[in-house]
């Protein structure tokens, strides 16, 4: 595997994981979160916080953070230890995300199923069912759908939305609470946040929380639905006496991308409790709601970053433990290579780099990674006359064909302008004598038609030295 590849992959399972590890967070501070808002009545924040936190196993905000940081310093190289682990991790990481998808994929054949052997429903049913969309006030027409293989009502369809009904005659009640409650399901998007669960499950099955997660979605998507049916129904006895009077049936459908009227037994019960309960309490005022949410969020922003801030250490010092060993084994013997050089600016794309510059008995390591005709070049540092600047640099295009020495420079620019480099697409080895003091820059530069790695250090040898 080339470094480059490497280097892409260690950025795409460092971002699975601190997204993994932010969603994570969150989860665990939301938990005493929720019962409080339970007992204050507010199913809506309590189901919005949630919806964020399932956000956050996907916006890899940290890694973005990272990228900066990279600029700096040494994260994201890569070394063969690093590279064999990365390969091992993706291996397993992909198996898992394999049999996941497969595993979901698989239950979702019965949804199809179900789809594809549904039927128009009566013109009456699809009457029922204009009325109770603009009780709700949906604007857009759902149809409405019968099936034998549906044991229970549900709603399915993220683009193209459809209320599926089992093949058994309603009261009027009965379809009227039945289509309310699968209408406020649109208007909530819980089919989308269904999927994003089982997304999330698949590409995040290695964390433990993730099925708790996805249950508490479930589990308060339909709090949130029967707190909301009821403000427009009313009567709390009738609406949980026609669900209750479903429940004999299983679902089935609880992994799909659907949400039904009814799940399981636990789930039933857990509804009524807390729709009962919440119905009672005015909830949190809204200007407090905004102050408890920010706060919330703020909390978990300062954990999480503690979080990141050990990740990125533990990845730097695993990073310079084996890239130290690597550079003395592979660069024991000095090489003399012939120097040349050059007046006026590259025709190359220019660039300042941000890393540190040298100083008395300093080493400055970099991981630079220019792209095809680019010039990267340090800050200015001083030297004076009679020092030197010894640089040892690795290229990732040693073993490409393709590639020929001259396209691959590093060296200094003097304080008149002047560039002073040695060109190989293998080993950069020099040391540069300094024979005017002043302000220096170090650069490398990349002729060829690819981005390339050159990883290794540089540093200014005084002549007491």
């Amino acid at each position: 595997m080339s470094w480059e590849m490497t280097e892409i992959l260690v950025r795409v399972f460092s971002g699975i994981f601190l997204c993994s590890v932010t969603g994570s967070v969150l989860f665990l501070y939301w938990k005493p979160v929720s019962r409080y808002l339970e007992k204050k009545g507010d199913a809506k924040l309590n189901y919005t916080i949630l919806k964020i936190i399932v956000v956050s196993f996907f916006v890899p905000v940290l890694s973005v953070v990272f990228e900066d940081l990279s600029h700096k310093t040494w994260l994201f190289s890569t070394t063969s230890t690093i590279r064999t682990i990365t390969e091992i991790v993706g291996s397993i990481w992909l198996l898992g995300a394999i049999v996941s998808g497969v595993f979901y994929l698989s239950k979702h054949r019965r949804l199809k199923a179900a789809l594809n052997n549904a039927s128009i429903c009566s013109r009456q049913t699809q009457k029922v069912a204009e009325i109770c969309r603009k009780k709700m006030s949906v604007r857009r027409k759902i149809h409405v759908f019968q099936s034998y293989q549906a044991p229970v009502p549900f709603i399915c369809g993220v683009i193209r939305p459809k209320i599926i009904l089992p093949e058994e005659q309603f009261t009027g009640k009965e379809l009227e609470i039945i289509l309310l409650h699968e209408l406020e399901h649109y208007k909530q998007k819980d089919i989308f946040w269904k999927l994003m669960c089982n997304v999330l499950a698949c590409v995040h099955w290695f964390n433990p929380v993730k099925k708790e997660i996805c249950s508490q979605i479930e589990d308060w998507s339909e709090v949130s639905c029967d707190v909301r049916v009821l403000k427009v129904y009313g009567s709390l006895k009738q609406y949980f006496g026609t669900i209750i009077s479903i429940a004999a049936r299983k679902s089935g459908y609880r992994q799909y991308l659907a949400s039904a009227l009814y799940e399981n037994t636990r789930g039933l019960e857990l509804r009524m409790r807390r729709t009962a309960s919440i119905r009672k309490m005015k909830g949190i005022p809204w200007k407090s709601a905004q102050i408890f949410f920010i706060c919330f969020c703020t909390l978990g922003a300062a954990t999480i970053s503690v979080i990141s801030y050990g990740y990125f250490k533990g990845y730097l010092y695993l990073e310079d433990k084996t890239c130290t060993k690597i550079l003395l084994k592979e660069m024991d013997e000095p090489i003399v290579m012939k120097e040349k050089q050059r007046k006026g600016t590259s025709l190359s794309k220019q660039k300042m780099m941000e890393d540190e510059v040298p100083g008395k008995e300093k080493d400055i390591w970099i991981d630079w990674w220019p792209k095809a005709n680019e010039f990267l070049m340090s800050k200015k540092f001083q030297a004076e006359k009679g020092d030197r600047i010894q640089m040892m640099l690795l290229c990732s295009e040693n073993d490409n064909p393709n590639v020929n020495n001259n396209e691959i420079l590093a060296g200094v620019i003097t304080p008149d302008g002047t560039q002073k480099f040695v060109c190989n697409k293998d080993k950069l080895q020099h040391s540069f004598l300094i024979k005017e003091s002043g302000e220096y820059q170090f650069f490398v530069e990349n002729k060829t038609t690819k981005k390339i790695q050159l990883a290794g250090d540089y540093e200014l040898i005084t002549k007491k030295q």
